[in-house]
């Protein structure tokens, strides 16, 4: 979480000739809660200092400490409000006369620097009247270097949600397929029927598993709800893609029982050497944009108490470790073959520092300390094992350059086949985005409404996060 700002946090002097224009904008209490954050310089490049004192938002430029905007915020029955502003008007410290522009970047500095919303996102305020407006006024105003700034946080949950889905829906169909009988007949698109009997767009227990993740990070961060909504899936049929669960591992249904039974989730998962199966890397993709903000050590006990809910060991809990600080970075917008380098140092290094037996983490030698992209298609193997699970995804994703291709590639490795494809989605979809998702298949996948709703509602929460 970003530390607080106060006005003894920098230098900061006061508006000398304010012009008050008038505005509009209402905030939620969760809104409010983050607003008066502020926003705090992380090094002198950075344009804005933001604090929060007696129901006023002050906005200064860090450089010279000059008082360029100020509001208050007012407390209404639903939230609060800002009805006006006040503008410097000296042109010694803002050149700038023209309200429109400057209600553009009060607006901007609202939604992009105090909540983070995507730039898409930001026009929709009053006032601005489009999304180029914005990033022009924005650009005109100098660099912001907000510690998001140009991550569109909504857009790439709905890349990962929808990347997992599809991935996961294209191989459900040839679910135990050999790769031998893939390479007579290999995916091409969206198919139906086949292992399971059921309809094209069809999704199996790793989507519905992840979306009972991200339904649980709507809210606080809580073990709890998360197995609470993995039994709700089993018993109950939740996020199921058409009204019945028709697939489930053993070790994942072992540990949904122990946690109706009473167990505590981060202990409900199996801890022997048997129960290394790609059961929650399969599903955890969502937790990555609640550790943005987390430093690499709070990042990896998360991890494992996310894992241990039906995934306990600790080989396990590395794949889902090393699978998520690649998304991580992903989402920073890192280049993969960037990513793939810094993680060989640096999840090495975290896992030494644990003390972590190094005959677990030499299982992992074909990513950390290889080059897993240059081995051949008869050295990637693709069955249920997490180890396997994790370098074929990493493999389809290094070895292709578009979202389609990776996630085919990976099912028509066959064998785990929906798995595979999921978990290379799920970071194919983030590198790549939505809009590179085929639409006929985002159109024939099951509750793709569902999964958009579900994708804003996290996103939504993560801005408050």
């Amino acid at each position: 979480m970003k530390e607080i700002a106060y006005r003894e946090s920098w230098k900061n002097f006061p508006i000398d000739s304010p012009a008050r224009i008038d505005i509009s904008l209402q905030f939620t209490n969760d809104q409010f809660l983050k607003l008066i954050r502020g926003l705090l310089p992380q090094q002198m490049e950075d344009k804005w200092f933001i604090f929060y004192e007696n129901n006023w938002l002050h906005f200064h430029r860090s450089w010279t400490g000059f008082e360029i905007f100020k509001a208050q915020l007012f407390k209404e029955a639903d939230g609060y409000v800002i009805k006006e502003f006040h503008a410097e008007r000296n042109q010694e410290k803002h050149r700038c006369n023209d309200d429109n522009s400057d209600i553009e970047t009060f607006s901007f500095l609202i939604g992009r620097g105090l909540l983070g919303m995507a730039s898409g996102d930001i026009y929709s305020i009053e006032n601005i009247q489009s999304a180029s407006d914005a990033i022009e006024n924005w650009s005109h105003f100098g660099n912001l270097l907000f510690a998001d700034q140009g991550v569109n946080y909504s857009e790439k949950v709905k890349s990962a949600l929808f990347g997992v889905a599809i991935g996961d829906a294209l191989g459900v169909p040839v679910e135990f397929k050999s790769r031998k009988d893939m390479l007579k007949n290999p995916v091409t698109g969206m198919t139906g029927y086949g292992t399971y009997n059921v309809s094209p767009g069809t999704f199996s227990d790793d989507s519905s598993l992840t979306f009972c993740l991200a339904e649980a990070l709507t809210k606080e961060f809580d073990l709890n709800a998360i197995g609470k909504n993995f039994v709700k899936w089993y018993y109950s049929n939740y996020w199921t893609a058409r009204g019945h669960v028709f697939d489930i591992g053993i070790a994942t249904r072992q540990a949904i029982d122990r946690i109706a039974g009473g167990e505590r989730p981060d202990l409900a998962g199996g801890i022997e050497i048997s129960s290394n199966g790609n059961g929650s890397l399969m599903r955890v993709l969502p937790l990555v944009f609640y550790l943005t903000d987390k430093p690499i050590e709070e990042r990896y006990e998360i991890i494992k108490q996310v894992s241990s809910i039906t995934h306990g060991h600790i080989r396990s809990v590395i794949a889902c470790f090393y699978y998520l600080e690649f998304a991580l970075k992903l989402i920073e917008e890192k280049d993969k073959f960037e990513i793939y380098k810094i993680l060989q140092t640096e999840i090495t290094d975290h896992l030494n520092s644990l003390e972590i037996n190094t005959a677990e983490i030499t299982l992992f030698d074909s990513l950390l300390k290889h080059n897993i992209h240059e081995k051949n298609e008869e050295n990637i193997f693709s069955d249920g094992y997490v180890v396997h699970t994790l370098e074929a995804s990493i493999w389809c994703l290094l070895t292709t350059d578009n979202y389609k291709d990776a996630v085919l590639k990976a099912v028509n490795l066959g064998e785990d086949s929906d798995t595979t494809g999921a978990v290379a989605g799920g970071l194919a979809g983030v590198l790549y985005g939505y809009a590179s998702i085929p639409p006929d298949w985002i159109r024939l996948l099951a509750k793709s409404n569902e999964i958009e709703n579900l994708a804003q509602r996290l996103s939504e929460r993560l801005a408050f996060h």
